[in-house]
C-alpha cells in the first residue's frame, strides 16, 4: 500500500504493465492508497511481514522468497518498506531474484522523514544508495515527492542540490527540509 503521490507516480510513469505484479509491503493500514486497484487487470500478489487486508502471503524477504517463482514478476512495487528492513542488502538480493529480465522495480523510500517503527525503523536511502543496493537494474524517472498531493520533483543527477533548494530557513537560522520520498523505476537487465 502506498501514499497518493506513489500512486500518481505509477499512473504517470508506469500506467500499464504486461504480466504479474508483486507488491512488497501490501498490508492495508486504513490510511493508504491501493496499487492493487490500479493494476486490477493483472495477476497480483501482495506480501507483508504480517497478515491483514491486502496480504496474500506473509513473507520476510530477508529470510528468502518462500514459494514465489524466481524471475516471474513483470513489476515489483516496494514502497515505504526498505527503511524497516534490518538487512537491506539481503532483501535487495531476494527481491531482485523475483523480477523477470526486462521487468521493472518501482522503489519508493523516505529520504527525509520522521522515525516510524514497523516493526522498527533502521535506514534512510539516497537515490544513489538504491542504485548500489540493486545493481541489476538501470534506473530512471528519479523523483522527490513531498507529503503534498501532486508535488513531485525530477531529481536530475546534474542538479544534486534540488533538495537544498526546497529548504526553508526559520527566523532563528535553522534550516528545514520538507518530508521527502525518493521514487524511482528500475528496469532489470535482460538475461545473457
Amino acid at each position: 500500500m502506498g501514499d497518493v503521490n506513489q500512486v500518481i507516480y505509477l499512473q504517470t510513469f508506469m500506467p500499464t504493465v504486461s504480466g504479474p505484479v508483486l507488491e512488497v509491503g501490501s498490508k492495508d493500514h486504513g490510511n493508504t492508497a491501493s496499487f492493487r486497484d490500479f493494476y486490477a487487470s493483472q495477476e497480483y500478489v501482495g506480501i507483508d511481514m504480517e497478515p491483514g487486508a491486502g496480504v496474500d502471503m506473509v513473507l520476510d524477504l530477508t529470510q528468502g522468497v518462500a514459494g514465489l517463482p524466481k524471475e516471474y514478476f513483470a513489476l515489483a512495487i516496494c514502497c515505504s518498506v526498505l527503511e524497516h528492513v534490518r538487512k537491506p542488502w539481503v532483501f535487495a538480493e531476494h527481491l531482485t531474484s523475483l523480477v523477470r529480465p526486462g521487468g521493472t522495480l518501482f522503489m519508493s523510500v523516505p529520504w527525509v522523514w520522521r522515525y516510524h517503527p514497523y516493526p522498527d525503523d533502521y535506514f534512510r536511502f539516497s537515490w544513489r544508495g538504491i542504485i548500489e543496493l540493486f545493481p541489476a537494474f538501470t534506473w530512471s524517472e528519479i523523483c522527490y515527492a513531498t507529503n503534498l498531493q501532486d508535488e513531485l520533483f525530477d531529481l536530475d543527477p546534474r542538479n544534486p542540490g534540488i533538495d537544498d533548494a526546497m529548504a526553508v530557513m526559520t527566523p532563528n537560522g535553522r534550516k528545514h527540509l520538507p518530508y521527502l520520498m525518493i521514487s524511482m523505476l528500475g528496469q532489470k537487465a535482460m538475461a545473457g
